[in-house]
């Protein structure tokens, strides 16, 4: 026992002195090794006196403990560059295979000064012969740090994380992909980024591929994120990009690029074949103040196609216009987000609490072709379960100032739900239900909504026939024609004027109310909705299936027109009872505006008592 308590100590020992190691420190540029592949920390430096990152490499894999390789290369040896110190990659990728390596290039800055003030003071240059498809670094290891990385030559991406629990933080450099590889345990809870200062990388693109989950990009500056898959290997799942915290938030822009042919192709967030994914709080296609557009070529900020669950949560998504070249001049293009089909079907993408087409203020325009578009690639797969907002006002997006539709679903799709968003202000519709004709404008309804050829198989939407207003209160009656038996739910908008179309669109959320068609498929509605609408402004609806989760278009306007009846402020019905004495009485000590009836308006005192007695006394007609 005494011996195997002896040897814990020592053990113990050991470790607690490799924890407190001194770093290794590379100082050349050069790579070259002279202590052979075995080499550990006490061979080190070798023959010719200096320590190469290969040497260092091989040294941090094969002596254990925790350790931290530095750099200290002296400005004579710089080249190409001369305030970046570019080590030269000769001889394949730095591959750390063992756990907690530092690879602290931003220990340059401290060791020899700041001699790029605009940036790192590390990077690599690419030498090695037929090395442009291969990472700079591999991280093999798990609990590993890679810090202050700048420019990267001549190599697919800077670094490739295979392992778990390691950490990107302040590189300025060309990518970042993590990926097991092939058919092992996957790259799990790896983060790129931060929220401590200094954490933030500025990366060209973050790649998240098959073998990759629970993984987490945050506080970044990056041109593009791919979350990717196959059909052939496996989904990477439960991936986030961003999150709650202003400090965990993206900026993404500055993406995209053209074909041959002059098309514009590519994205800010990218998930494809890819399970459980969550872009949140990014600000895409914007730059980090969120109010001015960047030019990028990539004609959709987001995109989601042959996934499984994705959430798209509080992102603000703007400035994705781009005009087409060459075979495609004369040609624009963009969508804030975009959900397909391409090789399988997309199944469950949720769009909650996003700003799309404005500044973060949601005021402001900042030009954005289309808002949002739900549609199939191909005849063969099509998106399924998408939900564009909810009934909880947090879930509710805002699409404007678009120059064409503000949501826009395709022929295939069946089952896209658009419920308690603002949609306003966009050129085209609000709400687009496109046949095989294209985005065609307002699709007229027919008796029965027997039609299927469209998008949400064309659902019908309500027919308006009157909304009077009344303390604090608007009553919207109306009919619905649809399929018989069956639930809808109907939404109720308040717009300061009507689109030009004369459907639409949809600024105010002001609540909804389920109603059942009967037997011939006819439903009629008196909506009493507990909203301070304005004679002059214009109600419109919609209507969704609720066992299709299947939206309509927005109806038709119809103005607010004051109620004939004032104190009717109980539920407006065209008589007045204690109801409503009780509903003034209670409006009138909360300081409602309900309960304003005499002028100035904005005071509340006995002249308003007056008034509603008043009317009150003179009854309804």
């Amino acid at each position: 026992m005494t011996r195997n308590t002896n040897y814990s100590l020592l053990a113990l020992v050991a470790i607690a002195g490799a924890a407190h190691a001194q770093p290794i420190v590379v100082n050349t540029l050069e790579d070259v090794y002279d202590t052979g592949t075995a080499a550990t920390v006490a061979d080190l430096p070798g023959p010719d006196g200096v320590i190469s990152m290969r040497e260092a490499t091989y040294a941090a894999n094969n002596t254990p403990g925790p350790h931290t390789i530095e750099f200290a290369i002296p400005t004579a040896e710089f080249y190409l560059d001369t305030a970046i110190a570019l080590l030269r990659l000769e001889d394949g990728p730095w591959v750390f295979t063992a756990d907690d390596i530092t690879i602290d290039f931003a220990s340059q800055a401290q060791n020899i000064g700041d001699t790029n003030p605009d940036g790192p003071e590390v990077g690599i240059y690419g030498w090695e012969v037929n090395g442009w498809g291969h990472p700079a670094l591999y991280i093999y290891g798990d609990n590993c740090t890679v810090r202050g990385l700048g420019k990267v030559y001549s190599r697919a991406t800077s670094i490739q994380i295979i392992g778990s629990h390691n950490k990107v933080v302040g590189c300025k450099t060309l990518g970042v992909e993590i990926d097991q590889g092939w058919q092992g345990p996957p790259a799990t809870f790896n983060v790129v980024g931060g929220t401590e200062p200094g954490d933030a990388n500025d990366l060209g693109f973050v790649d998240i591929l098959s073998w990759a989950d629970d993984n987490t990009v945050v506080g970044n500056r990056v041109t593009t994120v791919l979350v990717a898959g196959s059909p052939f290997s496996t989904f990477p799942k439960r991936n986030r990009i961003g999150g709650p915290t202003e400090a965990e938030r993206n900026v993404i822009n500055g993406f995209g690029s053209r074909s041959g042919e002059g098309f514009p192709t590519g994205q800010g967030v990218l998930v494809n074949f890819a399970e459980d994914t969550l872009i949140q709080n990014n600000y895409i296609g914007v730059d980090e103040t969120g109010t001015q557009r960047v030019v990028q070529i990539g004609p959709s900020g987001i995109e989601v196609r042959d996934s499984i669950d994705t959430t798209i949560l509080n992102n603000l998504i703007a400035g994705i216009w781009v005009e087409g070249s060459n075979h495609s001049a004369g040609q624009t293009f963009g969508a804030g987000i975009r959900v397909g089909a391409v090789n399988r079907d997309n199944e469950g993408v949720v769009i909650h609490g996003n700003t799309i087409g404005a500044d973060h203020t949601g005021k402001n325009r900042i030009q954005t072709l289309n808002g949002i578009i739900v549609s199939q690639s191909t005849g063969l797969y099509s998106p399924h379960d998408t939900n564009i907002g909810g009934t909880d006002p947090a879930q509710a997006n805002l699409v404007a100032f678009c120059d064409r539709v503000g949501v826009a679903i395709g022929p295939l799709v069946e089952d896209a739900t658009i419920s308690g968003n603002s949609i306003h202000s966009n050129a085209s519709l609000g709400i687009d239900l496109s046949t095989w004709a294209g985005y065609d404008g307002v699709t007229p309804n027919d008796p029965g909504d027997s039609d299927t050829q469209g998008g949400n198989a064309l659902q019908n939407f309500p027919v308006l026939s009157s909304a009077t207003s009344a303390g604090g209160q608007v009553l919207v009656s109306g009919t619905l024609d649809s399929h018989p038996s069956m639930m809808y739910r109907i939404e109720f908008f308040a717009n300061t004027d009507c689109d030009p179309s004369g459907h639409g669109q949809g600024r105010d959320v002001l609540g909804f109310i389920d109603v059942t068609t009967d037997a011939s498929g006819l439903a009629t509605f008196d909506a009493v909705l507990s909203a301070a609408v304005s004679p002059g402004q214009v109600i419109t609806t919609t209507a969704t299936d609720l066992l299709a989760a299947a939206t309509s278009e927005f109806s038709a306007c119809v103005p607010v027109v004051p109620s004939a009846c004032p104190a009717d402020l109980a539920e407006p019905q065209g008589q007045l009872d204690f109801s409503d004495v009780v509903a003034f009485l209670t409006a009138f000590s909360n300081m409602d505006p309900a309960a304003d009836f005499a002028t100035p308006i904005g005071q509340f005192d006995f002249s308003d008592v007056v008034a509603f007695l008043t009317a009150f006394g003179a009854g309804c007609p």
